[in-house]
């Protein structure tokens, strides 16, 4: 599992809720966090920024819980 999906459950925010923050499409965000597709500099850097945190620690792989 990529981090930025746990960091996103743990805040209790919804993909809709990071896609409108964020202006990517809700189905581009669940392929990010599944590990399906890369972010494009821009999605990287408006995730980072939402988020708080590095590019590096939102993409990087966590253990499923």
């Amino acid at each position: 599992m990529i981090r930025m999906r746990k960091e996103r459950q743990n805040r209790n925010w919804t993909i809709l809720f990071v896609a409108y923050q964020t202006g990517i499409g809700p189905g581009v965000i669940s392929e990010l966090e599944c590990g399906k597709r890369k972010p494009y500099p821009t999605w990287a850097h408006r995730l980072s920024n939402l988020f708080g945190l590095s590019i590096e620690q939102l993409l990087e792989e966590v253990p499923d819980d």
